[in-house]
């Protein structure tokens, strides 16, 4: 028996009809990543398989004694006072038997993966993406037969990201997700099932197999209706003969034809926006020198000075693409503010280029009135036309290729999805002339089409950008550089996307080791008092010294094999492979330096023991 069977699920919201006869079994232990266009109802059928939302006809059976656990995409903290609170009342409902201690140092471990230092801050105090990431804690330790997910990697960084990504691989439970991250999609589900047109439909295996797979249909569907417009093009000159030569020939045929003639191939439409044409740039675009970034102290608002960045240096050049990563709190969004000139500058010199038009589009979609319309959010002047440089179009014919339906036009903002909302203040952004976008988690909430097609846009796009963003393969994809903030005021530049940015930090991390390791090596070794006396090796010790040479041999070339593997090309140019490649080489490293420092005690307990004997 599943764990979970939903059997012939029919929702709609007017006349529209979210599900419609949908069909899901989870199996034990199962990892499933929820795909579909935005607006197709992932969220909503996440909603109904939590409880949370009631259907219009259809059942769910779920396995008597089943728990479930639910990540919604607004947080939701009930009476809890702080971070910490929140955490154990997810751990509370755990069905393992644990001491009170121990409920509070999981509770603890688990906000600490997530990047949550201060488990004692004041749930009033923190910000939406703090409590949504608290609220995950919480989710996770409830250890449920059955979690679901609503975009989980939203607000995380990618270290973070990372670490979730090992914690949903290694819980046994069952997992329905629904997120944005294809690496992290491909690296922690074992099942794809993708909502379309009210129906569901799996693909076993990773993300990039389902790719595969609906790539292969999509070619069956093109040879299919290229065949059927063969036969169509072949019918219809045998239909345009005279009665007299039709007359002769079988009914049969005259019903194939038209029934040729009458099907019609539904194709789906696609989003197909790009950003126009990018307003001249100046000699000097962007320049920075000795750039102070953060925020003053404020007597009046009673608010301490903060300093994300101390001091740094930048020069924007035409076609540069920057994604800009580090942990929560570095201060990200600050950098992009204070580069708008939204927060002042708290030292040094920021410089704007004479002809630098700034566009940004920030995490909370600022710009949209969820009590307007949708058509009265898409043009400047809330009417029927919108301007496009000199160009006049209707905001009908408009929004098509942002995947809105005339219907769509009367809808009230605040009901759309999270895409569909970015999809909207896009097309709103996109008729304001500019020449450096500055963007700030833009890939949060949209389905995977929308996402090709930003990045397509991006690239071809011949002005600057700007980009914090926590998705790894938008960022692969789109930069020429990472500015990295690690978190202790600094900032650092790397050439290159994301991967590039990853090689190089594991890099750095080995020379530390081997610093470290050397450092090790040179210091003085104990010794013994004469009085004392230097205990002799163990059977078992004495066994280990006398093969632990050929142990090290053997960890040292693992290490020279995986450091050949980090070089090569194919590897550092695929995110997937390179993360692998790097963690083992990390834990090859682990196992030579440990080899290393039992060698190195042995050695020194058993000179230790024979200059005790003379």
């Amino acid at each position: 028996m599943p764990l979970l069977a939903a059997l012939d699920l029919h929702k709609a919201f007017g006349a529209t009809a979210t599900l419609d006869g949908a069909e899901l079994h989870v199996g034990r232990g199962e990892k499933i990543g929820l795909v579909g266009k935005n607006g197709c109802g992932k969220s909503t059928l996440l909603k109904i398989l939590a409880g949370r939302e009631p259907l219009d006809r259809g059942e769910l059976r779920l396995r008597q004694h089943a728990t479930v656990a639910w990540l919604p995409q607004e947080p939701v903290v009930g009476d809890a006072k702080t971070l910490l609170d929140v955490a154990l009342a997810g751990a509370a409902l755990c069905r393992e038997e644990m001491e009170p201690h121990e409920r509070q140092l999981r509770a603890e471990q688990a906000l600490k993966g997530l990047g949550l230092r201060d488990p004692s801050l004041s749930v009033a105090l923190a910000s939406g993406g703090t409590l949504r990431r608290a609220t995950l804690a919480a989710v996770l330790l409830q250890n449920a037969d059955l979690v679901l997910l609503d975009e989980p990697t939203n607000h995380l960084d990618a270290d973070t990201t990372a670490w979730l990504q090992t914690e949903l691989v290694r819980q046994p439970g069952a997992l329905a997700m629904v997120t944005h991250d294809r690496y992290f999609l491909n690296q922690v589900v074992d099942r794809i099932v993708e909502l379309r047109g009210g129906q569901l439909r799996g693909y076993a295996g990773t993300f990039q197999d389902y790719l595969e797979a609906r790539l292969a249909e999509t070619d069956l569907a093109q040879r299919t209706e290229s065949n059927r417009q063969n036969r169509l093009r072949r019918e219809l000159e045998w239909l345009r003969r005279t009665p007299a030569a039709r007359s002769c020939k079988p009914k049969a045929r005259q019903d194939v034809a038209e029934a040729l003639v009458a099907e019609r191939v539904v194709q789906e439409r696609g989003v197909t926006f790009q950003f126009g044409e990018a307003q001249r740039l100046g000699k000097t675009i962007l320049e920075a020198r000795g750039l102070r970034v953060g925020f003053a102290a404020d007597a009046a608002q009673r608010t301490k000075g903060h300093v994300a960045i101390a001091s740094f240096d930048l020069t924007l050049v035409r076609g540069q693409r920057l994604g800009i990563v580090g942990p929560k709190g570095a201060g990200k969004t600050t950098l992009l503010r204070t580069l708008q000139g939204q927060v002042p500058v708290l030292g040094g010199m920021l410089s704007l280029g004479a002809n630098t038009a700034m566009l940004s589009i920030d995490q909370q979609r600022t710009g949209l009135d969820p009590n307007r319309t949708v058509q009265e959010n898409a043009s400047a002047t809330g009417g029927e036309w919108v301007m496009l440089g000199d160009r006049k179009q209707h905001v009908a014919s408009y929004l098509e290729q942002f995947l809105f339906r005339t219907q769509d036009l009367r809808q009230q903002t605040a009901t759309l999805s999270g895409g569909q909302k970015f999809r909207l203040l896009l097309a709103r952004r996109l008729q304001e002339p500019s020449n450096v976008l500055l963007l700030d988690e833009p890939t949060n909430d949209l389905d995977f089409e929308t996402l090709e097609v930003l990045e397509e846009a991006l690239l071809a796009w011949p002005g600057c950008v700007l980009t914090v963003s926590h998705d790894r393969a938008f960022l692969d994809r789109i930069c020429t550089g990472i500015l990295h903030l690690p978190g202790d005021g600094s900032l650092e530049f790397h050439a290159g996307n994301y991967s590039d940015f990853e090689a190089n930090r594991a890099e750095r991390r080995r020379a530390a080791r081997q610093q470290d390791l050397a450092v090790a090596r040179a210091a003085p070794k104990a010794s013994y008092a004469a009085a004392d006396v230097a205990p002799k090796l163990s059977f078992a010790e004495t066994k280990r010294l006398a093969g632990i040479e050929s142990e090290i041999e053997a960890a040292e070339a693992l290490v020279t094999q995986t450091e050949a593997t980090l070089q090569d090309p194919g590897v550092t140019s695929d995110f997937q492979r390179l993360q692998a490649a790097t963690a083992a080489y990390e834990a090859a490293v682990r196992t030579k330096d440990e080899a290393y420092a039992e060698w190195d005690r042995l050695e020194s307990k058993q000179r230790a023991w024979e200059a005790g004997r003379k």
